[in-house]
């Protein structure tokens, strides 16, 4: 929400009498504080954002049934409780699209500024990793899972980040951060509902937690940290970009090019080039089970960057300051003026 409130106050002057009797003006009565005044906007620190995303990383990977998985789990719960937030877990079970086992799933999801006035606002992000590195250059290597460090770390890094000002700086609206588990298990071939992708939000909207509002606003964000440079282990593989590009997705621009317009100016007046306006990619991902509800939802994504379902999805070829790109044109979007 950006807007600014500000009361001004002025004192009325009164008369009163000098041992004279006769009237005199009191001297002015010195300018009031301002009332209920906007939340400072806080700053985004993308040095410390880009550590959340390495600490995932140091998990391992965080594919369904694996101790990465477990590990990232709690982590995330803790930091959550550590920001202040209303917690609430969701835990359910599924197949995904590349195997027929059943693995525990839990979306993660807290809520801030619970009795603030405005629209709920929902940022959502998957923490899962792809349990098969199938876009892989090296045949030899499509089975191993994949390290997840922009396609999953990097939209959870952001959030974390925002998470650090959210405690300082309650936001002025109610916020709900999102961790959706059961993104990125999807296959071509899959009978499962969007071919396995994005169960873990499916289920969440198909399964509201009571403790929480019903959102007004979703927005997602996934692979925003790729450093833009070319990449000789892979290429440029059909569709990649090497430059990191925000191009519109175009699910965002079909159904809610209000929203998408609003984010992209904001990106444009911080100098935020990353954010073009270009119409991208059609992309399953997690804001299409809320839009399908009704919400007002977008996906601020890079697709596709060149390490995408590879095992060079790895720190190393992510940047800190794509980070802040987006962290910081969020900051702005919910405390800006």
């Amino acid at each position: 929400m950006r807007f600014l409130s500000i009361l001004c106050i002025y004192a009325a002057i009164g008369m009163s009498c000098n041992s004279s009797g006769g009237p005199v003006s009191p001297p002015p009565a010195p300018p009031a504080e301002p009332s209920d005044p906007t939340p400072a906007r806080p700053s985004f620190n993308p040095e410390r954002a880009f550590e959340d995303l390495v600490a995932q990383c140091d998990f391992g990977p965080r594919a369904p049934g694996t101790d990465g998985h477990a590990r990232c789990r709690d982590f995330l719960e803790q930091r959550l409780q550590d920001a202040g937030a209303q917690v609430v877990t969701q835990d359910f079970t599924s197949r995904t699209g590349l195997s027929d086992r059943e693995y525990d799933f839990t979306n993660l999801l807290g809520l801030f500024s619970a009795d603030a006035e405005g629209p709920v606002l929902m940022l959502g992000a998957h923490w899962d990793t792809r349990a098969k590195a199938d876009e892989d250059p090296d045949p030899a290597l499509r089975e191993e899972p994949v390290l997840g460090a922009n396609d999953g770390a990097s939209g959870v890094a952001v959030l974390l980040e925002l998470m650090r000002s959210f405690s300082e700086v309650p936001p002025p609206r109610p916020v709900i951060v999102a961790f959706f588990d059961a993104e990125d298990q999807g296959a071509r071939d899959s009978d499962l509902p969007d071919q396995g992708w994005i169960i873990g939000s499916r289920y969440l909207t198909d399964n509201w937690p009571e403790e929480l509002p019903w959102p007004d606003q979703m927005l997602l964000v996934d692979m925003v940290g790729g450093d833009g440079e070319h990449n000789p282990a892979v290429g440029t593989p059909p569709r990649a970009t090497d430059e990191f590009v925000l191009q519109m997705e175009r699910y965002s621009l079909q159904f809610a090019p209000d929203f998408v317009d609003e984010i992209w100016s904001i990106a444009e007046e911080l100098g935020h080039d990353a954010f073009r306006r270009e119409a991208g990619h059609y992309v399953i991902d997690d804001h299409l089970p809320f839009l399908r509800k009704g919400v007002e939802a977008i996906n601020i994504i890079h697709f596709v960057p060149p390490e995408w379902h590879t095992t060079h999805d790895t720190p190393e070829n992510c940047s800190p300051d794509s980070l802040h790109q987006v962290g910081d044109t969020l900051l702005e979007y919910i405390y800006g003026g």
